[in-house]
Formats: C-alpha cells, sequence, structure tokens
C-alpha cells in the first residue's frame, strides 16, 4: 500500500494581511493536458480528497487541449515558469526533458515506492530515459478493431483473426445501397490515421523506426500495410477523407459500419446508442503473422525539476495510484483509457460495476488482455527528444490522406515517410 505523508498543519493565530494564505501553505500547479471536462472534474476530487491528508498542500488543476499543451510546454520552460507536475504523452517527454532550462526530476524513487512490477514492463520502460524515469505511466490507450458479432454471423462469417479476414469481411459486409458498410477508420489528416494505420503497420511486424533510431519503412511490412488500409478505406462510408475520431466511433456506434478501428471507447460508445444489442460486438488485435502488437499511447505524470515542490508533488502522484483514486481515474474515462498499473482491487472494481462489461464481457476481456503497443516517433527504437516530432509533424497522416486520396502511389507515400522521418532523426 502506497505510504502517504501526514502533514498536520500548524494554525498560527496570526492576523493574514490582505488575506494572503500562511506562508507554510504550499499551492501545486498540475496541468491536465486533455480537454475533456470529466478528466479535470475527476482531478479535482482527487485533489480535494488529497488536501484533506495533507492540509498545508492545495492542488491547482490547469486544463487545456493537448494542442495548446505543445505550444505551452516549451514556451512556459523558456520563461522559467513551468507547473509543477504535467499529465503528458510519453512521446514528448523526452524532447521537454532536453530543452534549454527544462527536465524532469528522476521519479526512479517513486516506481520504486509503487511497485516497479505493478506497471506493464513496455510501458514503464518506455518512460526510461538516460538512466532514469522521467515520468510515471498511468494509463494507456491501445487500438483494437471491434467488430458486429451480429453482422458476421448473418453474412456467414467467422470471427476475424487476420488482416485478411477482416479485408474479407469489409468487402462482404459493405453494402452501401443498405446503409451499411464495411468498416469505418480515419481517413482525415490528422491523427486518426496515423493511429489507425499503425495498428495494421505494428500488429503485421512493420515499424516506423528501427531499435536504432533509423527509419524503417521502405520494407515488404510497410507496402502491405498500406495495401490492407487501402483495401478496407474502398469499404467506409462516404466522406471518408474527412473521418476523424468522432466521425469513426459515430458511425460504428450509429450501426452504420460492420466494423471499426478505434480506442476501447468505441465499445462504451456503441452500448450508449445500443443497449439492446448487448453481447454482439467483439474486441480483437488482427494479424497476419500472429503478433499481440498495436498502436498504443502512454499517458502518465512527470515533475519538472525546477519545481520548488518536487517532493510535495510526488507525494501527491502516488497519491492517485491509490485504489480509490485509481478506480476513479477508470471511470471518469469511462473506457477512453485502459489500466496499465496492475491494482486488482481498482481494476476490479470499474470492470466489474461497469454496464459496458456486464453488455459486453468477452470483448472487454479483450481489452484487459496484455498486448504490448508502439507510438510513433517512439517506435522500436525507444524514448528519445525527437519522438514527439513526427507526430506534431503531420508527416504520416498527410502523406497517408494524399495516398488515400488517390494523389500519390503507395510507393510514393512510403518514400515519403521514410525520408520524412530521416530529416526528424538526424538532426
Amino acid at each position: 500500500m502506497v505510504l502517504l505523508r501526514k502533514v498536520v498543519a500548524a494554525c498560527v493565530a496570526l492576523p493574514l494581511l490582505g488575506g494572503l494564505a500562511s506562508a507554510e501553505e504550499k499551492t501545486l500547479t498540475v496541468w491536465m493536458t486533455d480537454s475533456r471536462t470529466q478528466y479535470k472534474t475527476w482531478l479535482e476530487d482527487a485533489a480535494a480528497e488529497y488536501k484533506k491528508q495533507n492540509p498545508d498542500i492545495s492542488i491547482k488543476v490547469v486544463q487545456m487541449a493537448p494542442n495548446d499543451a505543445y505550444v505551452k510546454w516549451p514556451s512556459s520552460v523558456a520563461a522559467g515558469n513551468t507547473p509543477d507536475i504535467t499529465w503528458m504523452f510519453f512521446a514528448y517527454a523526452g524532447w521537454l526533458h532536453d530543452l534549454p532550462g527544462g527536465g524532469f526530476a528522476p521519479m526512479d524513487d517513486v516506481v520504486a515506492e509503487l511497485g516497479k512490477d505493478k506497471f506493464e514492463e513496455a510501458s514503464l520502460a518506455a518512460w526510461n530515459y538516460k538512466d532514469s524515469y522521467i515520468g510515471v505511466p498511468y494509463t494507456k490507450q491501445p487500438f483494437y478493431l471491434f467488430w458486429r458479432k451480429d453482422l458476421f454471423e448473418a453474412a456467414g462469417l467467422s470471427a476475424p483473426k487476420t488482416w485478411t479476414d477482416v479485408v474479407n469481411a469489409a468487402k462482404v459486409l459493405n453494402k452501401p445501397d443498405q446503409g451499411q458498410f464495411g468498416i469505418t477508420i480515419g481517413g482525415k489528416n490528422d491523427w486518426t490515421v496515423r493511429q489507425n494505420f499503425e495498428v495494421v503497420l505494428y500488429s503485421n511486424g512493420g515499424h516506423l523506426l528501427s531499435k536504432t533510431g533509423e527509419p524503417a519503412f521502405a520494407g515488404p511490412e510497410a507496402m502491405d500495410a498500406l495495401r490492407i488500409y487501402s483495401e478496407l478505406f474502398k469499404n467506409t462510408p462516404p466522406g471518408g477523407l474527412a473521418a476523424g475520431y468522432t466521425e469513426v466511433n459515430r458511425t460504428f456506434a450509429q450501426g452504420a459500419a460492420a466494423m471499426a478501428i478505434s480506442l476501447p471507447v468505441a465499445l462504451s460508445q456503441f452500448y450508449e446508442a445500443n443497449p439492446d444489442k448487448a453481447g454482439q460486438v467483439g474486441a480483437v488485435i488482427p494479424s497476419d503473422e500472429g503478433l499481440a502488437l498495436t498502436m498504443q499511447n502512454n499517458k502518465g505524470w512527470a515533475v519538472f525539476k525546477n519545481s520548488p515542490n518536487v517532493d510535495e508533488a510526488k507525494d501527491f502522484i502516488k497519491f492517485l495510484y491509490t485504489s480509490d483514486q485509481y478506480a476513479g481515474a477508470l471511470a471518469s474515462a469511462a473506457f477512453g483509457w485502459m489500466p496499465l498499473y496492475k491494482d486488482p482491487a481498482a481494476i476490479e472494481r470499474f470492470f466489474t460495476a461497469s454496464d459496458v462489461t456486464k453488455a459486453f464481457p468477452d470483448a472487454v476481456d479483450a481489452l484487459l488482455a496484455p498486448a504490448s503497443g508502439y507510438y510513433a516517433g517512439i517506435d522500436w527504437f525507444g524514448q528519445n527528444p525527437n519522438g514527439g516530432e513526427v507526430g506534431s509533424s503531420g508527416l504520416v497522416e498527410h502523406n497517408l490522406n494524399s495516398f488515400l486520396a488517390g494523389q500519390i502511389s503507395a510507393e510514393a507515400t512510403a518514400e515519403n515517410i521514410q525520408n520524412g522521418l530521416g530529416k526528424i532523426f538526424r538532426k
């Protein structure tokens, strides 16, 4: 059990000029770099609970969209005005750590106290940079193929296991004249098309980067992934080139597509729209190579080393891993996050109580099964200062969008991405 530091505030009976707080009280600032309101609500509730045990510590939560954070992080570092704690994508950790005036406090002590063996090994390793953990992972966002069992059964199709199965099913189940489409996937020039495509790439053994940081998008795996994605895209609803995360999830929830590549939240959104179809959705990571590899984001907590409150910030982070708080985090996400910290009590509390679990037990079992994943810019290489630039540059998504629009060939797409990765990682 996480040991929480107990602080007893000394009440000093002195007048406070202008209503200023006691000099003993400290305020920690946390940047919640996700704009969904339920996440701020959860974190503020957690901060209020923490303050009950630590009355001399106040937690101020500042919420912003990820795109805003990409701008505000470096500007705050340059101005010497960083928050104490930031919630962030692990792909940007190496970049921020190496910025002049930046850098994160080593979190090895926090990891050790929480229990290194309680983290998913790959997810924890992703935060290791220059021989220390520069952040502590909290949740993961893995992509899966979601498929309609009822539609497959009606068409005489077996459960999809390989991408060959998926492509065949997309063709069979694509019935535009009936308002039914084989699959819904991203085509828009944004992160969804990149991350959807990476599910195909990684699960079939392809990579963007080698283990030594060299571009690795020139092999047969990349060309095969482009072929598969192109075939799937032919069986998507009209306007697919403008389909992003919202459109993919909405189309699947509305029942207009037999399959979708998305995050687990697609399952909860489908249930909300179709409570009468309990048991009719499955989840799988298809692979022609038998690999349980997918596109997986990883988010966690980091403390800026220039914070005057490093110890207090670490203590609050440890509090967020207690069972009550971890269960609360999962509940706030409603399948937007999946656990990577092995707290059986918290995991059971949320998933057992969830109506989604009760409706789709097989799918939820698949979501909770061990699976590894990569993220563009980290990929096979690992934590590095250029990782975030792959996503922020739009390199992969821009070329995929052009390829799906028929503006460039598969060969040109692969060459453009390979060359673009070379420019990023050979600076």
